[in-house]
Order: C-alpha cells, then sequence, then structure tokens
C-alpha cells in the first residue's frame, strides 16, 4: 500500500513529512543552527548511503528537517524583530504598505512592512504592523511609503479559554502590532515607480469596489465584493452571522469557484483572439496569478491557482495530472513560500474540503448500491441534484472536524443549504464577473447586471435566513483537543474504508478500545469542582461546575450601548463547554456590570431558578431580567444571611449576607446589599463578595472564623472601598481574584488592598493580568489550571 501511495502520488506521501517537521518545531521551536546542523548532517549520510535500501529513510528525515528548519526561520525573533517594540512609547516611524483595504464608511485597514524607526539612529525591523484608520477618505496601495507618529500596540491575546486568540492569529500572519492613527497624521509618498504587478492589482481591486459601489448598495454590494475579491468588511454582522449559521459561510471566502470563473472566461476571450493553444494557457495563468494579488494572496485562492495552472500546463503541453499531486503541490509552493500558513484556518479548511470532494465523495459513491448510484440514475436533473448531495456532504464529512475544533458546531443543515446556495453562488459569481468585465467598458452594462445581481442577491439572502432560522440547524459542541481532531479524522478514514475486511476489524476494534477507555476513566476519575472567574472587563462572571455535572452561574458581566459581555463572553464559554442549562443563576446585585449579560442567557439557555438579592431596583436591566423570568416561568428567589444550601454530601453554600434588617436600612446602597456567599465542598472554601464595601463587611465580621475561606473573590473590583483590614484576616484566603477592566477609569484594584492580601501570603489574580482564572478541586486540594 505505500509503495502505490508513493508510486501514485509521490507528493502526498513526501509532504506529510515536510509538515510534520513544521508542527514539530510549532511545539519544540528548535534553534535554526540546530536544524541546519542536522539538515546538514542528514545530507551528508543520505549521500553516502545514497545506494542503499535506507535512501528513502534519510529523504524522509531530509524532509523533516527542512520544515522545521523553514518554520524556525519563519517565526524567528531578532533584537530588530517588530514584537520587541510594543510599548508607551510615541515614535517616528517609517513604513511600505504591503495590503489595505477601504471600507464606504471611511475604515481602512492597511498592512505594512519594512518598518523603519527615525530615532537618533535609524531601526529596521522585521515584523508587519496593521494600521486601523477611522473617517478616512485617501486610498493606500502597495508599495507606498508613510510616514507617521505613533504607538506601536500588542493585539489582545485570548482571554478566556477557548476564545478566539487575535494575537496569535495576526502573528500566523506576521503581524505584531497595532496601529490606530487618524488620517491627518499619515504623510503618503508614492514610489518614484509605479511599474509593480502587485500594485497595478491592488488599483483593480478598489476600481472594482467602485465599479459595484456606482451600481449597487447596501448589502447586496458588500456580498458581490465579497463573492468577487474578498473584502467582507463592508458585510453586517447580522448577515454574517447568518451565513454562519445557514453552513454557507464559506461561499464568502474567494476560492476554487471564483478561480474556475476567471480561467474559463480568459480561456475563452484568447479563444476567440485565436492564440495558440501554449500562449493561450500563458496568458490564462498570468491573470490568475493577477487575481491573487488583487484579492491580497489568500490562501484558498493560491491554492485553485496553483492547481488550475497545473491543469492548464498539463493541457497545453500534453501531460496527465494527478489531482492529489497538484493538490500536494499547491499545499507545498503555499508553506515554503510561508510555513505558517499551516496554521491558518482558511489553508485548512480550503485544502481539506477539495481532498474531501475528491477522496470522501469517491469513497461515498463505492459504498453506495448499484441502483442509486449518480452514474446509474437516467434523469439528469435528479442525477444532477444527488451529486450536488454527494458533494456537499463529503465537503461536510471532511471538514466537520475542523469546524468543531474552530467554532464548536456541526452545520448539518448545510448538506441542504448548499444544494440551493451554492447553485445561486454559481450564478452570481458569473454575473458579477461580467458585471466586472463588460461594466469596465461601458456603464450601461454595469448598471444592467447590477439589476439582476441585486435580486439575485436580496433572494440569496432571504434562502440563507430562512435555512439559519430552521431549529436545529447547527449541533452545537463542546471544544475538542488536538488530539480529539485527530482521531475524529482516523474515525473518518475507518468508516469510510469499512468495506475492507482488515480495516473493518481495525474500526471494531478501536471502537471497543475507546469505549473501555470512557467507562473506565467514568468508574475511576473522581468527580471534581471546576470554578472559572471569567475575564469581562470591568464587572464579575463567574462559572461553578458541580462534580455531578450541574451548573452555578454567578454574576454575567456588564451591558453597554456597545457590547453585552453575556454574548460576547460568557455564552460562548458556556457553549464550548458543553453546557446546555443552567441549573442556577446567581445575581449578587443590581448592578449592570454584574447582570448586564443576564437577559441573554436567560434568552439562550434554559435557567431553572434565579436568586438574587432582595433590592429593588428601577434599571432597564433588572427589569428585563424579571420580564423574561416571568414568561418563562423561572422561580425568582432572594436568600438572606444564615440560609444554607446542601447540594450534596460535601458541597454546601452557606448565605452570609445581607439580612433582611440590613437591607431595610440600605435598601438604596446595591453594592453593600451585594449577596455574599461561601461555597464549601470537602475541606475547600471559595467565597463570593459581590460588591460589598466597608458597611458590610462590618456586618460579615461577626461570622468570625467562619469567614476562613481557600478563595474569595475580591469584593467591589479591589476598591479601596472594600476589604477591610479585620475582614481580609478573618478571611485569610490562600488564592485571591480581582475581577477587573485593563485601564479602567475607577482605577482599580487599588494598591493598599492588594498589599492587605499580599501581607497574609496570599496568591493574586487579576483578570485584567492573568485574564480568566480556572480551579479545579477534588474537595481536598485546589489546582490553579493553565488554560492558556
Amino acid at each position: 500500500m505505500l509503495h502505490s501511495l508513493i508510486k501514485r502520488s509521490p507528493l502526498v506521501f513526501l509532504i506529510i513529512w515536510y509538515f510534520a517537521g513544521i508542527i514539530v518545531n510549532r511545539f519544540v521551536n528548535v534553534d535554526v543552527r540546530c536544524w541546519l546542523l542536522t539538515s546538514s548532517v542528514i545530507l551528508l549520510v543520505g549521500f553516502i548511503g545514497r545506494k542503499t535500501d535506507y535512501s528513502i529513510l534519510f529523504f524522509l528525515m531530509l524532509m523533516i528537517s527542512l520544515g522545521g528548519l523553514n518554520h524556525s526561520m519563519s517565526i524567528r525573533k531578532e533584537n530588530n524583530h517588530i514584537s520587541h517594540f510594543h510599548d508607551e512609547t510615541e515614535r517616528n516611524i517609517v513604513a511600505v504598505v504591503e495590503s489595505s483595504e477601504s471600507y464606504m464608511d471611511g475604515r481602512q485597514k492597511i498592512i505594512v512592512r519594512d518598518v523603519i524607526l527615525n530615532e537618533p539612529n535609524k531601526i529596521y525591523l522585521k515584523g508587519k504592523a496593521l494600521i486601523r484608520i477611522k473617517n478616512g477618505s485617501c486610498r493606500y496601495f502597495y508599495g507606498d511609503t508613510l510616514v507617521f507618529n505613533a504607538v506601536f500596540r500588542e493585539p489582545s491575546a485570548r482571554r478566556n479559554p477557548g476564545e478566539f486568540d487575535y494575537r496569535s492569529y495576526l502573528a500566523n500572519h506576521h503581524i505584531f502590532v497595532l496601529v490606530y492613527l487618524e488620517e491627518k497624521q499619515i504623510q503618503r509618498i508614492e514610489p518614484r515607480s509605479s511599474l509593480s504587478l502587485r500594485r497595478f492589482a491592488n488599483q483593480i481591486k478598489y476600481g472594482i469596489q467602485d465599479l459595484i459601489n456606482r451600481s449597487m448598495k447596501g448589502e447586496s454590494a458588500a456580498i458581490l465584493q465579497a463573492l468577487l475579491i474578498g473584502v467582507r468588511g463592508e458585510i453586517s454582522d447580522e448577515t454574517e452571522q447568518a451565513f454562519i449559521d445557514s453552513g454557507a459561510i464559506h461561499v464568502l471566502a474567494v476560492s476554487g469557484l471564483h478561480v474556475g470563473y476567471v480561467t474559463l472566461a480568459f480561456w475563452v476571450i484568447t479563444g476567440f483572439l485565436r492564440l495558440p493553444l501554449k500562449p493561450r494557457v500563458v496568458v490564462t495563468i498570468f491573470v490568475l496569478v493577477l487575481y491573487v494579488m488583487v484579492v491580497d494572496i489568500k490562501p484558498s485562492v493560491m491554492r485553485a491557482v496553483i492547481m488550475a495552472s497545473m491543469v492548464l500546463v498539463s493541457k497545453g503541453w500534453e501531460k496527465q495530472v494527478n489531482v492529489y499531486n497538484s493538490l500536494a503541490a499547491a499545499a507545498l509552493i503555499q508553506t515554503l513560500i510561508d510555513p505558517m500558513q499551516l496554521f491558518d484556518m482558511g489553508f485548512q479548511l480550503s485544502f481539506t474540503a477539495v481532498f474531501s470532494i475528491v477522496y470522501i465523495y469517491q469513497r461515498i459513491e463505492s459504498l453506495l448500491p448499484e441502483n442509486i448510484k449518480p452514474s446509474e440514475l437516467h434523469n439528469n436533473v435528479f442525477r444532477y441534484v444527488f451529486q450536488m448531495f454527494l458533494v456537499s456532504l463529503a465537503a461536510l464529512i471532511g471538514t466537520v472536524p475542523i469546524t468543531i475544533f474552530y467554532f464548536n458546531r456541526i452545520p448539518i443543515i448545510s448538506i441542504l443549504s448548499n444544494l440551493v446556495i451554492i447553485p445561486l453562488i454559481g450564478v452570481i459569481g458569473a454575473l458579477g464577473f461580467a458585471q466586472v468585465i463588460l461594466g469596465s467598458i461601458c456603464n450601461w452594462f454595469n448598471i444592467a447586471y447590477a439589476e439582476i445581481e441585486t435580486v439575485l442577491l436580496t433572494i440569496l439572502q432571504k434562502i440563507v435566513t430562512l435555512f439559519s432560522g430552521i431549529p436545529g440547524a447547527y449541533i452545537p459542541i463542546a471544544q475538542i483537543s488536538v488530539g480529539i481532531l485527530i482521531l475524529l479524522y482516523i474515525f473518518i478514514f475507518l468508516l469510510l474504508n469499512a468495506d475492507k475486511r482488515k480495516i473493518r476489524k481495525g474500526l471494531i476494534f478501536g471502537l471497543l478500545i475507546a469505549g473501555n477507555i470512557v467507562l473506565w476513566k467514568t468508574i475511576f476519575e473522581k468527580p471534581q469542582l471546576t470554578i472559572t472567574f471569567l475575564d469581562v472587563g470591568q464587572g464579575d462572571a463567574a462559572l461553578i461546575q458541580l462534580p455531578d455535572k450541574r451548573t452555578i452561574l454567578v454574576d454575567t458581566g456588564d451591558r453597554t450601548f456597545r457590547r453585552d459581555y453575556g454574548e460576547l463572553v460568557v455564552a460562548p464559554y458556556l457553549e464550548r463547554e458543553g453546557i446546555r442549562e443552567i441549573d442556577l443563576l446567581i445575581l449578587t446585585h443590581p448592578h449592570s456590570d454584574h447582570i448586564g449579560g443576564a437577559p441573554t442567557i436567560i434568552r439562550r439557555f434554559p435557567v431553572d431558578q434565579i436568586w438574587e438579592s432582595d433590592i429593588v431596583a428601577e434599571s432597564g436591566i433588572y427589569r428585563e431580567i424579571h420580564a423574561l423570568a416571568d414568561s418563562l416561568d423561572i422561580p425568582v428567589l432572594t436568600p438572606n444571611s444564615g440560609d444554607m444550601v446542601i447540594i450534596s454530601d460535601n458541597l454546601k453554600l452557606y448565605f452570609l449576607h445581607p439580612s433582611e434588617r440590613f437591607l431595610e436600612k440600605h435598601q438604596q446602597n446595591y453594592n453593600d446589599g451585594s449577596l455574599v456567599f461561601k461555597l464549601v465542598f470537602g475541606e475547600i472554601s471559595i467565597l463570593f463578595t459581590g460588591d460589598a464595601e466597608e458597611e458590610s463587611e462590618n456586618y460579615l465580621c461577626f461570622w468570625d472564623d467562619f469567614l476562613k475561606s481557600t478563595i474569595i473573590k475580591v469584593p467591589h473590583h479591589g476598591s479601596s472601598t472594600s476589604s477591610i483590614a479585620p475582614y481580609v484576616k478573618l478571611v485569610n484566603p490562600e488564592y485571591t481574584i480581582v475581577s477587573v477592566g485593563l485601564n479602567n477609569k475607577f482605577k482599580h484594584p487599588a494598591k493598599s488592598t492588594l498589599q492587605r492580601y499580599r501581607d497574609l501570603g496570599s496568591t493574586i489574580y487579576r483578570t485584567d493580568i492573568e485574564h480568566a482564572v480556572q480551579f479545579k478541586s477534588n474537595g481536598k486540594i485546589v489546582k490553579v489550571i493553565d488554560w492558556e
């Protein structure tokens, strides 16, 4: 089998080992010099033993070494690397534009390279910067030199477990700093020579945007720009989410379908001009290379262009093409140029989808009974629909592990939605390219095609909205690890080849082993308590996952006009954890930074009970929570000081504050009326304090030694008006959690407050610095989890 693979698709076999080298260096980060030495030794030994039976082994080791070397060189950060200069120092900067996007509302996104710091001695930096401009009117093209004063800022990292890591995403594209500017701060210098294919492509992209915007408006124009040139910044969040929920988000990414249109169009044009075969091939490939540059060298387009070019060359020079070799060649070329592309989600989905359509489609077709195979169907329409269904199914099966890994969902509706959306996108794309080509010659064509496109795009939006609104359009899945991702692909491969006896035995044996592992793990693994203090900025939200899988959510973060932390942080985290129901929602007091996200949580998750402080507030959020609770028949309880709830034999909740008498005197003081409760699990305990301040703490001191806790959520974000010395000494925590926003206007936490906990030897964690903090406990010891 191995010899057959090498003979039929040698590049596929070789690239696996090259990728292995890249992946090894990703996790081990070996120095460039070590890889160079290793490669040299392998070359020398391989040359000496080139005629032995081990020659192939030396070659494979060399591929691994070259992959590791390429990746190590790509991520190497020397003293002049731009990532070393993101501080609060304003500098005079010179940089060259590599790519840019401009939007109708004046927003601009510019990626710059060849950055120079104009300090007493010029410093030439390696790495790229991303510049964002608001309310800009000027356009910037490839090769423009920009001069400006600015502060380099570090991109935000992942703040909560499983969140999108913006910093790593940018680093995969060699971008390490952000710059925020106004247009008046920039001096633009055009290059002396404008003879640049990349600059010309940049101008074509803006020309296409202008042509579309002259004849179309709103969401239709935004979607068409995304379809033709990959500019998605104009699409509204609601529309993009509808495409995601309908399993059709992939159509908004420029890919093989679009490359096919460009290839077909210019193949027809060159044929009309009666060019000889080989010149036709060369001209068409040149146009495809230009198109890659127009869409800013996106991985999916690069892959499609390389594969299309290989097909064209094979046609022109009468050579046979192996589709697997073509796919492997495209991946090899792209990762030789930039090995970081291997870790780009677009690269992974693009190549996996194509491989799936070719390989999995063939396997599914071979497993079908003879009488329902597409080749045996006589009705052309039914055969086409069935083939489209199988292609959609093959793509879904092949990409579903990656989709789960990145998006925590299985878009099962995509099998049906793509039957309608893909053909419609095909028509829209063909008309769109015709609109661009003919509309550039005569504006009448631009307007005429735009009228048709607007109707079709409106229909597309309605279809997408319809599919996205179907109940069960996607299945939410808990977050999976890389190991589970690999196991899923092994399972898919075995399942698709289950018609082979040996593989069928292996599949059954593997399932039995997996079942036993799960069973014995369930029997012997002691259930643990997990507490996660989420980073919700200047607010509070903590999730308690009980050993019996029940969940308690304590506060839900803030909601302002700009953001809802329930929607942005809390709900996505619950979904990534596989949580489908909230057994108990505790709202410590009715301030927005604690209850703001609650309406979103109540709408998106079944909530069994709500417990809150017995304070009646007049805020809109408070009234919204109670209206939702009434409409959904959710009981709302108000625990008082002295109440105890037995959750299990060794897990109890003790409510320490406020008492009815205290609230009678302090009904309007929301902070001091905060619910304060202690969760006791075996020998460990966690004290949740809301925003309780000095007056509450004086009352709480009457609990004396019972306040002693392993972990405390510091009251009122560590303000100077809370955590009085007698109270802190009674609690005497081993771990101190401060839920606080970075650079908040209240200057929380106060230095004096932090010092009181430090004096007791407590380990302090701040969500503005360490981000989310997670603990696990078996009831005897507490472990801090390094979730990053």
